[in-house]
């Protein structure tokens, strides 16, 4: 993960149609997108899955800890350029360009999320915000987990990802699609190529400097949503915890505690695509 090239990123209208809009004069521009650029990183992209879960579903919190499986999202919104789509031993992403097979060992339930088309892969790839890079939380690609809570406090947040590239170790987190600083650019350790758990997010101040632990604060009990937002492209997403254990440890490989069971709704047959 990296440092994007540009502080201000052509806006949405100006990637589709390749115009140039007049920059702000304190800021940089980046050049528009060439045609053949425009078909790969705005190529159509294929249907949305259909959810595992019904629409009804909410995960229940017991004992200050609950534990969801990525796939088991309810919806997903602002997902015109990038989605997020399931991958399984029977499933592979139709969405291009994907440089990453499918990784099914190891992931929970055999059935994980990423997040296509993947064009952000190296440093020397063209990083667009607003493309194939979210800076703006809750932007691109979001995802949906309500959650009934019994306990209120605050809870530290956990995902189990993996890396596969240079450019795919961000997301971000947030909560009834509030976006604060404790959920912002999850960071994970790029290039492991195994199934990791993570728990901070990054120093705004840069990749070089302490981060911080990542968690959501939970006002008072009842029904809230956790969401997730793509920050880079090529993002591969198992699992979640959120937890009121301060000084909670995973083993970083491990699948970790048992998914949580459902409050209402639950999964729809067949339960792995």
């Amino acid at each position: 993960m990296k440092t994007p090239k540009t502080t201000a990123l052509l806006p949405l209208l100006a990637a589709l149609t390749g115009l140039s809009l007049a920059p702000a004069a304190s800021a940089a521009t980046a050049p528009p997108m060439t045609a053949a650029e425009r078909m790969v990183h705005l190529s159509p992209l294929p249907p949305a899955d259909t959810p595992l879960v019904t629409p009804d579903t909410t995960f229940e919190e017991k004992d200050g800890l609950v534990v969801v499986e990525a796939e088991h999202f309810v919806k997903q919104t602002r997902d015109q350029i990038r989605r997020w789509y399931l991958s399984s031993a029977t499933r592979t992403p139709a969405a291009q360009p994907d440089p990453d097979p499918v990784n099914v060992a190891d992931a929970g339930g055999g059935v994980y999320l990423e997040v296509l088309p993947d064009t952000f892969v190296t440093a020397q790839d063209r990083d667009i915000d607003g493309i194939n890079l979210g800076l703006n939380p809750g932007g691109l690609a979001v995802i949906h987990y309500p959650v009934h809570f019994s306990t209120a406090g605050r809870y530290y947040l956990w995902s189990r990802i993996r890396s596969n590239d240079d450019e795919d170790n961000t997301m971000s987190g947030g909560l009834n699609d509030d976006w604060p600083a404790s959920g912002k650019c999850l960071q994970f350790p790029k290039l492991k190529k195994v199934w990791w758990w993570g728990g901070i997010v990054r120093s705004p101040k840069g990749p070089g400097f302490p981060p911080s632990p990542a968690y959501l604060d939970i006002p008072a009990a009842g029904v809230y949503t956790v969401m997730f937002s793509m920050r880079e492209d090529g993002m591969e997403f198992d699992r979640f915890l959120l937890t009121l254990d301060g000084t909670f440890k995973l083993p970083a490989q491990a699948p970790g505690p048992a998914a949580s069971p459902f409050k209402t709704g639950g999964l729809v047959a067949p339960a792995t695509p």
